[in-house]
């Protein structure tokens, strides 16, 4: 018998129930400095190759910033790697114990459901 989705978010937060159907693992809210997070463990998503015809299905842990303090970049996804693509990858912050990477991906805004900022910023990797 398979566990339901939602057995991967904290019980009292639906909103995070889309997200956990990408993912492979946990799915959490989580704080530091005054940040605002969402983990999710074992994403899936689709990124396209070099050639940007062929893409190919990519699965790790990411880090979605719900309240990032620049107004043109207000929300952020960190991933644990550079994938590349052509993107300008210009940080690299250590964030809840860990490194991780992410791009200039600009005015995604917080005023929207987690699954609809992430969408935002997987747009990047089409």
């Amino acid at each position: 018998m398979s566990e339901p989705v939602a057995a991967a978010v904290n019980e009292e937060d639906e909103k995070l129930l889309p997200i956990a159907a990408l993912c492979d693992g946990q799915v959490k809210r989580m704080q530091e400095n005054g940040r605002r997070y969402i983990y999710m463990e074992k994403l899936r998503f689709l990124v396209r190759d070099k050639d940007r015809v062929q893409h190919k299905d990519m699965q790790m842990d990411a880090l979605l910033c719900l309240n990032h303090p620049n107004p043109t970049y207000p929300t952020k996804l960190f991933l644990p790697e550079n994938l590349g693509l052509g993107l300008n990858w210009n940080e690299n912050p250590f964030i809840l114990g860990r490194a991780w990477a992410t791009w200039s991906w600009r005015d995604v805004l917080p005023n929207q459901d987690p699954i609809d900022i992430l969408a935002a910023h997987l747009k990047a990797f089409q």
